[in-house]
């Protein structure tokens, strides 16, 4: 029976995400992605601190970073630029959830403090050939040059992984089947 080794699998990743994304290290350049099978489910999690994609983490204060912001938002809902899942593999989008700081313009330049902010991203794919999943294409460091380390991490039917990814190798091979 797989699907309790996979169960487990996104129980872990799922932990160790959370612990990331919830005050973990907070590093300007580096973000983290977590790719998690269920089933046919394909969900893949991005967070980043909010500087490495618009080169601010506090409420934009002028036009040019209200549009950053804007742009961002834009670049993080275009899955087909963010994330590539083998043709073989059959996916089709399910949905898109994009968590940016300072979304709401009455906020907009108030409340200004010294802390960390991050951008979260989830996008949900249904695969009708999920043991075709054998690679991620990551196209996030075209988008946002300011990025220059993924730390990924998947589990999946055929096993869990890691992979540091960086602008030169966007490329992820993923656990194959033994």
């Amino acid at each position: 029976m797989k699907s309790q080794p996979v169960f487990g699998g996104l129980c872990l990743l799922t932990v160790s995400f959370m612990a990331t994304a919830a005050g973990g290290a907070h590093e300007h350049g580096v973000a983290h992605l977590s790719l998690v099978q269920d089933g046919r489910t394909v969900t893949v999690g991005f967070e980043s601190p909010l500087d490495s994609l618009v080169g601010f983490e506090h409420a934009p204060r002028t036009d040019t970073q209200k549009q950053a912001l804007q742009q961002a938002r834009g670049a993080l809902e275009n899955a087909a630029a963010v994330v590539s899942l083998p043709a073989a593999a059959e996916c089709v989008l399910g949905s898109v959830t994009v968590e940016l700081p300072f979304g709401d313009a009455a906020h907009a330049g108030h409340g200004d403090h010294d802390t960390h902010a991050d951008a979260d991203a989830e996008y949900v794919f249904e695969c009708a050939q999920p043991a075709a999943l054998s690679s991620v294409t990551v196209g996030l460091f075209k988008a946002f040059p300011r990025l220059q380390r993924i730390d990924a991490e998947a589990a999946t039917a055929a096993g869990q992984g890691k992979a540091v990814l960086r602008p030169a190798q966007a490329t992820w091979s993923l656990p194959v089947a033994r």
